[in-house]
């Protein structure tokens, strides 16, 4: 019992001393010590002189000696070797240092870092696998796929050629459409129905030139028409007095009294279809210029829609050879300009037959007049005035100056001025007249203009279209505005009234 203890002792000895030596070196290498080192092959172990006999220790041959004690060989000396190279520290916590324990157990601080390399090297791996294993089926789905592919390859090449083939053959066949048995043909389908259509559709647009004849001849029909409502009043008031007249003839002494009366009635129906048809006239323009407005904003809409919906040059969509059936940008430019062309052709042509009517009216109010007067003048000689002061002169003569009579003292000055209110709205009318034939004109040449093929014309932007559309809407859009403030102040002012403060 007592050799088996003193053997234990002894390894527990021997375990303390190489732990310690062990430590020591760590340090020696962390801290960076320019210690030479001392070959080991110039030392060997040193006996301990107090244990006992080596019959005793076995354990102690086995394990390659980590004595306690060392000494030099005998006929060696020791050779300094090499500096060794310092060993960075590992990483602490700021202001602590490194432990005997952290030092002894290296190894506790290096798994957490293997671990996660051998975690990213594992997924990496997975990911290479995983690209190369899906290229692989994608690859072999393409080789089994090469027939069927080529041959939708070849459809949609055949199809291309055969959509800009069917485009020039109905191009170079259009002169052909004209003759009765080819024009029902699938080849002019396209022609007929441009040709089936009441106007010349244009080949280009030119919406500077359009907006221009459209600001500028409103803007002259709004300022014309300022006049009208008020006038259409005034002539309603003379219409009331000369109304009161007819009432004093058939009670007069004159003996054509019957006719003379029925003339005047026919007078104020003519004044009463005077004045109906110059507030016609009034609000056509108004509904014209907002008709027009409404087209220039459907094609301001319409173009950018067609804008922001065109595929791009370098798309996929713009190689189909089914894009055709989808509107280009420039077919939606020319399609949009011909409808505001229909449009304001289609008001003016409204607006010139409201102009002429309301002509005829005044014409024939005046030639009621003139008839009145030559059998006014064949009942008095005394009467023979001019025409202008003709209803007057009848008022006054039929009891205007009497005095149960006082109170209509303001129907005198009516049928004074019923003559300076017609020759007014005569004005108004024809300049009115005018401003549409003239505008008239200016489309027909504008429609002529763009129908007929333009190197310049096709070429312009966009852009320049939609500027010019917008421009023409703010115009028109002001001019409505002022002209109906315009119209408004003269109702009051017809009215005897003031106009209220906005």
């Amino acid at each position: 019992m007592t050799q088996l203890s003193s053997m234990r002792q002894t390894r527990s000895r021997a375990r303390d001393v190489k732990r310690e030596d062990e430590v020591d070196a760590a340090l020696n290498i962390m801290q960076g010590a320019d210690t030479p080192t001392v070959d080991d092959s110039a030392w060997e172990d040193e006996d301990n002189l107090t244990t006992q006999s080596r019959n005793t220790t076995p354990l102690r041959q086995n394990r390659s000696g980590t004595p306690r004690k060392r000494r030099t060989k005998p006929g060696s000396s020791p050779r300094k070797q090499q500096f060794a190279t310092p060993v960075p520290k590992p990483p602490t916590d700021e202001g602590s240092v490194a432990t005997r324990e952290q030092i002894a157990n290296p190894k506790s601080s290096t798994d957490g870092v293997a671990i996660k390399e051998q975690i990213a090297k594992s997924a990496l791996e997975g990911a290479v696998f995983t690209g190369r294993y899906l290229l692989d089926v994608v690859g072999t789905a393409l080789f089994l796929m090469r027939k069927p592919l080529s041959v939708l390859l070849g459809l949609f090449l055949l199809s291309l050629i055969l959509v800009q083939a069917w485009t020039t053959i109905q191009g170079a066949f259009a002169p052909l459409c004209i003759l009765p048995g080819i024009s029902r043909t699938a080849i002019c389908r396209r022609n007929t129905r441009v040709a089936d259509s009441d106007q010349q559709a244009p080949r280009w647009a030119d919406y500077s030139r359009l907006v221009d004849v459209q600001s500028r001849t409103f803007e002259e029909l709004l300022e014309e028409s300022l006049g009208g409502s008020s006038l259409s009043l005034e002539i309603k008031k003379a219409e009331m007095a000369t109304t009161d007249l007819v009432t004093l003839v058939r009670v007069s002494n004159f003996k054509s009294r019957d006719m003379l009366a029925e003339s005047l009635v026919e007078f104020v129906d003519d004044a009463k279809k005077t004045g109906r048809g110059l507030q016609k006239l009034t609000s056509k323009i108004g509904g014209a210029v907002d008709n027009v407005m409404a087209v220039n904003d459907y094609a301001l809409h319409a173009i950018e829609e067609a804008q922001a919906k065109a595929p791009s040059r370098f798309s996929l969509q713009s190689l189909s050879p089914w894009t055709s059936a989808r509107r280009s940008t420039k077919e939606v430019v020319a399609e949009t300009f011909g409808q505001a062309m229909n449009v304001l052709s289609g008001n003016m042509q409204r607006l010139i037959l409201e102009a002429e009517t309301s002509l005829v009216n005044l014409n024939s109010l005046e030639e009621r007049l003139t008839t009145l007067q030559e059998m006014v003048t064949r009942e008095d000689s005394s009467l023979s005035t001019a025409k202008e002061e003709l209803l007057v002169e009848l008022w006054t003569k039929l009891g205007g100056n009497r005095k149960t009579l006082r109170g209509f003292e303001k129907h005198l000055i009516l049928l004074k001025d019923l003559n300076v209110y017609r020759k007014q709205a005569l004005v108004h009318v024809v300049a009115a007249l005018q401003t549409l034939q003239s505008m008239s004109e200016d489309m027909e040449d504008l429609r002529e203009r763009v129908a007929a093929p333009d190197l310049v014309g096709s070429q312009i932007p966009v852009e320049v279209h939609m500027r010019s559309i917008r421009n023409g809407l703010e115009r028109l859009r002001e001019g409505r505005i002022r002209a109906k403030h315009l119209s408004e102040e003269a109702m009051y002012r017809v009215l005897g009234g003031e106009r209220p403060e906005d």
